[in-house]
């Protein structure tokens, strides 16, 4: 939405070899909305406004160099379904969007240098069961994609997001994604060969 040509025709580019599941469709807020299932927005552009931009029926998608904790922070209490960076390959990229178009939520906040150090053991709030299923929702599995991938009942993954909730002290799925980007829990670009199968129906944004 509302970015220049030079980066359409780049995403557009990025994205021809996989085309069968994945196009782009440039838009203008001056002009009419295209039927598509993601809107991909920078958030630097659009942050005179108090909420993310909305065009029913598609879900805003923040898509921005800057991938502080705090411009995350920033995009998703303002609405948005997901964030995403510029800094992504184009295979990791499309497979956060087509989990977003999916209805999950993902913030890939990845930025091209090297993964966040995490806090020594001594220190960590979680048990490594609590973090390996905090890092699955951080990447944008679903309860049940969770239970499947780890031999666990979708009643026990439940108890581990709640143990999880309780310690880092967050109430819902987006602020728990928010801290697990955070202290670096993203699952990398190696795990993505688990994602679910890919939709069928090709996904526009």
């Amino acid at each position: 939405m509302d970015e220049s040509e030079l980066v359409v025709h780049g995403i557009r580019a990025m994205f021809e070899p996989h085309s069968a599941v994945i196009s782009v469709m440039p838009y203008r807020t001056t002009g009419p909305a295209p039927l598509c299932d993601l809107t991909l927005y920078e958030p630097s552009a659009h942050r005179r406004t108090t909420s993310a931009p909305q065009r029913f029926p598609t879900r805003m998608v923040a898509f921005g160099w800057d991938c502080s904790p705090e411009a995350v922070s920033t995009e998703m209490s303002r609405g948005a379904a997901g964030f995403v960076s510029k800094w992504l390959p184009s295979r990791r990229l499309i497979w956060n969007l087509l989990q977003i178009a999916d209805g999950r939520v993902v913030v890939d906040a990845w930025s091209g240098k090297g993964e966040p150090v995490k806090p020594s053991a001594d220190k960590w709030p979680l048990t490594h069961r609590e973090t390996e299923v905090l890092s699955m929702i951080a990447s944008g599995l679903a309860n049940r994609d969770i239970a499947e991938q780890t031999n666990l009942s979708i009643n026990s993954v439940k108890s581990y997001i709640r143990g999880a909730y309780a310690k880092i002290e967050v109430t819902s799925r987006s602020q728990a994604v928010l801290w697990a980007i955070q202290h670096g829990l993203l699952m990398s670009s190696d795990n993505v060969a688990t994602a679910p199968r890919l939709a069928a129906q090709p996904a526009r944004v």
